[in-house]
């Protein structure tokens, strides 16, 4: 019964923060992002370091 609790629980809390995001969201670190594909496969190829491919559920 408290596992159950604590996924509710859990659920609710994610489903709460996720509607209060902004829309563009300020990125956090020092990361530079890319959003392109393609061009980050050119970059990966010309600095010899590998792609990190992050999927993200976009809400709506």
């Amino acid at each position: 019964m408290r596992i159950l609790t604590a996924i509710i629980v859990l659920a609710f809390c994610a489903s709460a923060y996720g509607s209060q995001t902004a829309q563009n969201p300020e990125e956090v670190g020092n990361v530079n992002w890319g959003r392109d594909f393609d061009a980050a496969l050119q970059m990966s190829a010309a600095s010899g370091k590998p792609v990190l491919v992050l999927f993200q559920e976009v809400p709506g």
